[in-house]
């Protein structure tokens, strides 16, 4: 009992109790710069904020358990194992907001190991490059059209918006017992 006490024992992580702040500190700033360019660049229908704030979690998170692994091989194969239940359970609809938590664990990735330089001059660029695109992507000639009611056809909708509007893309649907919620990204005309 007292030798698995001592492998147990020696398992700890051999970080300062100081160096844990920084990195903790690190990953909080580029968590937050990973916050705030999610919202600003977000272009789709309905922005969640639950959704950004996961993103800081995540990082805080992933940048936890690399403290805690550190170099120990067996905790690492421990953790994978551990970490292998775990599954979203909601569907990501967006392929940028993949790309988003792919940031995040990555982010929370370079902090645990300590690799400052590595996730500033990363993230400083992935960061520039998001708001360029947003910039050189950004389409004025779309709208979010919500349609909300308790009681209509859908089809009566859709067959409006054919003759209205030069396209339109169902983002989402919301049923209740008691309203139906329609959101559409629509495409307008010349001249409207």
């Amino acid at each position: 009992m007292k030798e698995i006490l001592k492998e147990l024992a020696a398992m700890q992580v051999k970080m300062p109790i100081e160096t844990v702040f920084i990195v903790l500190l690190i990953a909080c700033l580029v968590a937050f710069i990973i916050f705030l360019t999610y919202k600003h660049t977000y272009t789709g229908v309905l922005y969640n904020p639950r959704f950004n704030v996961s993103l800081v979690m995540i990082t805080l998170v992933t940048t936890m358990v690399m403290v805690v692994i550190g170099s120990n091989i067996s905790v690492s194969l421990g953790m994978v194992g551990a970490l292998s239940i775990i599954r979203f359970r909601t569907a990501v609809k967006d392929p940028r907001d993949t790309a988003f938590i792919f940031w995040a664990v990555a982010t929370g990735l370079a902090c645990g190991t300590q690799n400052y330089t590595i996730v500033l001059i990363a993230s400083a660029v992935i960061c520039a490059l998001m708001f360029v695109f947003k910039r050189v992507t950004a389409s004025s000639d779309k709208y979010s059209l919500i349609v909300k009611g308790n009681n209509f056809n859908i089809k009566q909708v859709e067959n409006v918006l054919e003759k209205s509007v030069k396209g339109f893309i169902c983002k989402g649907k919301y049923v209740t017992s008691k309203s139906i919620e329609l959101i559409y990204e629509i495409k307008l005309n010349k001249g409207i």
